[in-house]
């Protein structure tokens, strides 16, 4: 039963977890979020340990000491909701610097388009991954991914838009 109760939100709870961060009414946000957390709550203890997230939810657990923002190693409902909202408007900021950077408007940043971002110009040809001279968002996540493995997944990102 507890390894059906683990596969079960290895599947549900990415996908709440990106609901979350979709549009809707604060309430709405606010409902799927507990709901996550109820979930990943495994103990009932109100809090998210190190071990809760590590089994189901690995995209908080490689961010926890970030999150845990009193570090008491666990996770408030509170934390987990700054934390949602910190990376929500950190997105937002990416998507508007790529967009404004996008001056031809065809969802690609040509080498001179991407020049207005400093950060992403500097990596450009390791982000070019099929090297035809233009940068989509698929090797541009790719590349955050990749470097993600080596500093914190929220950093990569911003670092990179300026």
């Amino acid at each position: 039963m507890r390894k059906w109760i683990g596969c079960v939100l290895l599947v549900t709870v990415p996908c709440i977890a990106l609901a979350a961060n979709q549009s809707g009414s604060t309430k709405e946000r606010n409902a799927r979020l507990n709901e996550m957390f109820k979930a990943l709550d495994v103990d009932k203890s109100g809090k998210l340990s190190q071990s809760e997230v590590e089994q189901n939810a690995p995209a908080i657990a490689e961010n926890f000491d970030q999150i845990d923002a009193d570090h008491d190693s666990g996770l408030t409902k509170k934390e987990l909701k700054d934390a949602f909202a910190l990376a929500e408007k950190r997105r937002s900021d990416f998507n508007r610097h790529l967009s404004s950077a996008d001056k031809d408007k065809n969802g690609k940043l040509s080498r001179e388009e991407a020049q207005t971002l400093p950060n992403l110009s500097a990596n450009f040809d390791a982000i070019d991954s099929n090297h035809d001279g233009q940068l989509v968002i698929k090797e541009i996540a790719d590349f955050i991914r990749a470097k993600g493995n080596a500093e914190p997944a929220s950093s990569s990102a911003p670092a990179l838009a300026r």
